[in-house]
């Protein structure tokens, strides 16, 4: 049977403490929701790396650099360039 904790006020927050002995690591997320019957489910956020998605490993960064005005080369007005 799991340990008790009661809800309480912290600031503008409702806060339930987690045991010390959860087998969960300090900072990971939940996604919170409340069942119509009271009871209250912690679901952990899977955090996707999106570097590892295809469309970034197929993203053609060196084209978008010189067809995109915005992100090319800028013609230097300034002291930017230093010799």
């Amino acid at each position: 049977m799991g340990k008790t904790v009661t809800l309480r006020k912290s600031g503008n927050s409702k806060v339930l403490t987690a045991p010390t002995n959860l087998d969960a690591s300090l900072g990971t997320k939940y996604e919170v929701e409340e069942l119509p019957d009271g009871v209250i489910v912690y679901r952990p956020i899977e955090r996707q790396n999106i570097f590892s998605t295809k469309d970034w490993q197929d993203y053609d960064y060196q084209k978008d650099f010189w067809n995109d005005a915005e992100l090319g080369p800028e013609d230097l007005v300034g002291k930017e360039h230093l010799e």
